[in-house]
């Protein structure tokens, strides 16, 4: 590798080179990303914009560690990826990466608190010291005093804010979002983006979302279209 592209690789959160991805259904492969170059800085927000069945989804839960490439090299802050174990990528996954998710994931069983705090307990946090910085991320969130109450108690929009609440409370480098305002209204959905784009703001997150929404996308720093497994990037500034 050159010089430049160590400098490069280093620099960058994520760095994808040359990667290809497919699935196979019997003895058909089926290609869904084909010689994608992508390179992420920390600190930006990039919108993945493109219609069903283009291979957006795919691309995000590459960069959530969730897939390997079928080819290609993937380099996430420094690291090469495709060396790492099951371990390092579930460990990586836990304190470097919070995901919000279309449908909320949230447990119905458990409260709000404990739903926040949850991936704390992977990492061994103490169950009190983990439902402190819990609290505190539902406070970021203007949730403070619904700590107790169960998920089905709440409105759609106050369900992702107790996502992306705990999506923060590992206080990670990255936060992936896959059509968070989807089942949300137009007015609930504005006030969600408002929240992640402040908390990347003020915070520094890293924010990359898969969105069908254009003018969402527009308040991105990036947009990036994924037309049939290849990416064709938009300037933000350019689309106003």
């Amino acid at each position: 590798m050159k010089s430049s592209d160590r400098m490069e690789l280093s620099s960058c959160l994520f760095a994808l080179r040359n990667v290809n991805h497919s699935y196979r259904r019997g003895q058909r492969i089926i290609p869904v990303l084909t010689t994608i170059n992508l390179v992420i800085e920390r600190g930006q927000t990039c919108a993945l914009v493109g219609a069903s069945g283009s291979g957006k989804s795919t691309l995000l839960n590459i960069l959530g560690l969730l897939e390997h490439p079928t080819s290609g090299r993937l380099v996430f802050g420094g690291q090469n990826m495709q060396t790492a174990g099951a371990d390092q990528l579930a460990n990586l996954r836990n304190r470097d990466i919070g995901f919000v998710f279309q449908a909320f994931n949230l447990l119905p069983r458990l409260s709000v608190l404990d739903n926040v705090a949850l991936p704390l307990s992977y990492r061994g946090v103490p169950r009190r010291e983990a439902r402190v910085f819990a609290q505190e991320q539902l406070a970021l969130v203007g949730l403070a005093e619904r700590g107790s109450c169960r998920p089905a108690d709440l409105s759609g929009g106050q369900r992702q804010r107790v996502a992306i609440a705990r999506a923060l409370v590992g206080r990670p480098t990255l936060i992936l979002a896959d059509e968070p305002t989807g089942n949300l209204d137009s007015q609930t959905a504005t006030d969600i983006m408002t929240l992640l784009l402040g908390l990347n703001r003020d915070h520094g997150v890293t924010l990359v979302m898969v969105t069908h929404d254009g003018e969402l996308a527009k308040r991105f720093d990036r947009q990036i279209r994924v037309i049939g497994g290849e990416l064709h990037e938009e300037s933000a500034h350019e689309a106003f």
